[in-house]
């Protein structure tokens, strides 16, 4: 079953947030390139939406992005002798350079987004077997006790696509903070 985009998206932001992987990023302009790794937790988040973002990666540890990016910075400061279109290009490949000489392996929103998928199938395939032999009876039973809890409250209830949608994410991230132990 071919998955949405916007789907596919909410998979692999849930896969990210279980694992709890750090991005390092290339933010560029015609004027130069920055190379960043957000601390904060959210601010990976806000940057996957930033209009300059040139590239992202992800890794297993913030301390490790931090690392990458602190010693990427430096590398591109030594050879700051392009001009402001190139710098961006000169800064992705000065990231990786700096990732594979700390031996820190890292993923592309791509790889992200296929591993989520993975694990996204899996999940879909377990869900059509419940639903096969009638097992499915205690998530529709959450469905409804939701759908009686919001209502109640005036708020605006999902449909139980979207609902499902969500339910699929949470079990997503939850297989991904699972590996995260392995």
């Amino acid at each position: 079953m071919r998955k949405k985009p916007d789907e596919r998206r909410g998979f692999a932001a849930a896969y990210r947030e279980g694992l709890a992987l750090a991005a390092i990023a290339v933010q560029g302009d015609g004027e130069g390139a920055r190379i960043i790794a957000p601390q904060q937790p959210g601010e990976d988040a806000a940057l996957a939406a930033a209009e300059n973002l040139q590239a992202c990666w992800w890794c297993r540890r913030a301390d490790d992005a931090a690392r990458i990016a602190a010693s990427a910075a430096r590398m591109l400061r030594r050879e700051s002798n392009d001009d402001g279109s190139a710098a961006a290009a000169r800064a992705q490949a000065v990231v990786l350079a700096a990732a594979k000489r700390l031996g820190i392996a890292l993923y592309s929103e791509r790889d992200i987004a296929d591993e989520a998928m993975k694990i996204a199938a899996r999940v879909d395939a377990e869900l059509q077997q419940q639903h096969a032999c009638g097992g499915l009876k205690s998530v529709n039973k959450a469905y409804r006790d939701y759908r009686l809890q919001t209502s109640g409250r005036g708020e605006r209830v999902l449909r139980y696509d979207e609902w499902m949608r969500q339910y699929r994410e949470k079990l997503v991230r939850q297989i991904a903070s699972a590996l995260r132990q392995i």
